[in-house]
């Protein structure tokens, strides 16, 4: 009877030792052990043989505060990281893409559908691949800048305007042509720009920001594309590649503002499209669009 008992008692402390060595592993994690074996030695006692258990609990190192440096260093990172648009300090640099439509004023205006010289909103486009930049200064503000290359169409809503250029009287006309069957008649620019846009952020990059600045730019290259129907039925293609007497310098007001990875621009030259000493209509480009 008193070995029954005796038993029953060494494996109620077995049990305990072990849920006890169980818990220690799931509240602390990770752990290095070195576990003592526990051991049952057979002695005698009086003429009575019985089993002794060693219950001696396995050696345990827990480095917890190294792991708890860890959790919060994630923790950190996960919760208050900042996209590089718009880093926590310093300058960040990156490539977006512009596309947007063209248009333009004329005495503050846009040229009613009559004009000759009315545009096709939704076919004058334009597109830019810029190197843009965001340094911070203090608070939310930083200073959104970069250099870039833009292409603009002015695409006419009457497709069979021609651009008429007279280079000895330094004027631009534009006439409807009556010997043809339009499809298309534009005029291209592309010029190299930068710009200086102060933004606020306000928060994280998932954050709303706005932003007003000025750019300017540099025109690297011109030109008039015509595709029409001849008298014949025959499909034509012209392309002329001139100045226009075109403003080879431009500058202007921008205003930006976005939400997580979406962006919108406003761009208002305020320089006329062609030179002030050409013969041509006062025209002011502005521009509308999205970007990448």
């Amino acid at each position: 009877m008193k070995t029954t008992s005796t038993k029953v008692i060494v494996m109620l402390i077995l049990v305990v030792s072990s849920m006890t060595h169980l818990k220690a592993q799931d509240q602390f994690n990770p752990i290095d052990f070195t576990p003592s074996p526990s051991t049952l030695e057979f002695k005698k006692f009086n003429n009575d043989y019985s089993w002794i258990a060693d219950t001696s609990v396995p050696e345990v190192t827990y480095h917890a505060e190294s792991s708890q440096k860890s959790r919060k260093s994630n923790l950190w990172d996960r919760s208050f990281d900042i996209d590089n648009y718009y880093p926590r300090r310093g300058t960040d640099g990156f490539v977006n893409i512009y596309i947007g439509l063209n248009n333009y004023l004329e005495d503050g205006d846009l040229p009613n559908s009559s004009s000759i010289y009315s545009l096709n909103p939704l076919g004058s486009w334009y597109a830019a691949l810029n190197f843009d930049n965001v340094t911070h200064f203090f608070g939310p503000l930083y200073l959104n800048w970069g250099i870039g290359v833009s292409m603009q169409d002015f695409s006419f809503e009457n497709t069979r305007v021609e651009v008429l250029i007279d280079k000895d009287n330094r004027t631009i006309d534009f006439v409807e042509r009556n010997d043809r069957v339009g499809k298309k008649s534009k005029i291209n620019t592309t010029y190299l720009n930068v710009q200086l846009v102060p933004t606020f952020s306000f928060g994280r990059y998932r954050s709303f920001r706005v932003g007003a600045g000025v750019y300017g730019g540099y025109r690297i290259g011109s030109h008039v594309k015509y595709k029409y129907d001849d008298l014949n039925g025959d499909n034509q293609k012209d392309k002329i590649k001139d100045n226009l007497f075109l403003n080879p310098f431009k500058y202007g007001v921008r205003g930006q503002m976005g939400w997580g990875s979406f962006d919108i621009f406003f761009n208002y030259d305020l320089t006329e499209m062609f030179e002030e000493d050409a013969s041509a209509p006062r025209l002011t480009p502005v521009t509308f669009g999205v970007i990448f």
